[in-house]
């Protein structure tokens, strides 16, 4: 179930605005119903208390009088709320306005939004399929550290009912993830409370920033505890935790954290990572979102691929095993049965392809494009 002031939540529908109603906001949701019925068939008696009625007006456009008798007896039938796109209609008449703020009936107008997909929105909602607040908009806003000081602190004022130290944690559950949210939505309020837990919806995962408990030293032993309390098996989630804060304006490095520990462990294939913990993936994860370096990446590994592939040579292992051996000639040689000079005549032929001088960190760009292209070969799988 959800409350009509939820609706607010819904970021998809364009322009979604209040424009009577609002002492109803509390009011209680069942369903989302689509009323487009022909003027002549209206069956008003379908709808019910709790039904929160999406129109476009369509069966009205050529007789205007329908609009409000239409409307203000919907009102009367109990239906929670009504939610009209302009259109046909950008304005509706002052009798259902009143009506709407005399009955408490909130009334809400929106823009462009296909009305199945605003259908669709309001019935994923109800559905529990976004459980929790939508701040979507609000966590990219701030992982983009674009914001001023005093934007952040707002943001997070909506974000963190209760301030103070804090620690984020990104979850990343793939085919588990609404069953995984279906059990933490569950949870009895008392023990968010006492946990002092905020869950957030974020893409294909879920944030969790929890404060922590005094005494508890363990990067990860309140958040077990609370998902073992909603009946989530840990092989369900991977986590990654961001280090703790103290400030708002320190909230935004938090979230990146968790979802770049998350991604590092899911890299590394292990279930729990805190933001400490990434070593190189700490550097890797970043660069792998710019399209430049991604590109660039992508190139030099093609072409060392084509070459090989023309001349039947081992130009791209030679380079892997060169990495993984710690930039050593030797054990280099040794794992791939070759004399030391063929390696390093071979590395040098890398060196060309990659356009790098004589004076310039040869060993290190290497090291960053193998484990990037493994990197990114790994998350495209």
């Amino acid at each position: 179930m959800i409350r009509l002031k939820d609706l607010f939540r819904l970021q998809r529908i364009h322009n979604l605005r209040l424009i009577a109603g609002q002492a109803g906001l509390d009011r209680a949701v069942r369903a989302a119903v689509l009323f487009e019925y022909d003027a002549s068939r209206m069956m008003l008696n379908d709808f019910y208390r709790g039904d929160l009625v999406v129109t476009t007006l369509a069966y009205a456009r050529e007789d205007e009088s329908l609009v409000a008798s239409s409307l203000l007896s919907l009102m009367k039938q109990g239906v929670a709320g009504l939610m009209v796109k302009t259109g046909y209609y950008d304005a509706l008449p002052a009798a259902v306005t009143e009506a709407a703020d005399r009955e408490g009936v909130p009334l809400f107008l929106f823009d462009d939004t296909y009305i199945e997909e605003a259908i669709l929105e309001v019935a994923e909602l109800i559905r529990g399929q976004q459980h929790f607040p939508g701040y979507e908009k609000d966590l990219d806003e701030l992982m983009g550290g674009n914001l001023s000081r005093d934007e952040i602190r707002e943001k997070m004022r909506r974000i963190d009912p209760y301030g103070g130290e804090s620690r984020i944690y990104a979850l990343f559950a793939g085919s588990q993830l609404h069953s995984v949210s279906d059990r933490l939505s569950l949870l009895d309020g008392a023990v968010l409370r006492r946990e002092k837990c905020v869950f957030m919806s974020w893409h294909q995962g879920l944030f969790i920033l929890l404060h922590p408990l005094q005494g508890d030293g363990t990067d990860f032993g309140q958040i077990d505890s609370l998902l073992e309390e909603a009946g989530v098996a840990p092989e369900d989630v991977v986590i990654g935790a961001g280090e703790r804060y103290a400030l708002p304006e320190e909230a935004g490095g938090s979230l990146c954290e968790a979802v770049y520990a998350v991604r590092a462990a899911l890299a590394k294939g292990v279930r729990r990572m805190s933001a400490g913990e990434m070593g190189l993936y700490a550097w890797l994860l970043p660069m792998s979102e710019n399209a430049f370096i991604r590109s660039r990446c992508r190139k030099v590994m093609d072409r060392l691929r084509e070459y090989d592939r023309r001349n039947k040579t081992n130009l791209e292992q030679t380079a892997q095993e060169y990495v993984r051996c710690g930039l050593e000639i030797a054990p280099t040689a040794k794992v791939l049965y070759q004399h030391p000079n063929t390696v390093r005549y071979r590395l040098g032929k890398i060196r060309r392809m990659m356009d790098i001088g004589e004076g310039e960190s040869f060993e290190l760009l290497l090291s960053l494009m193998i484990r990037l292209s493994d990197l990114l070969e790994h998350e495209n799988r």
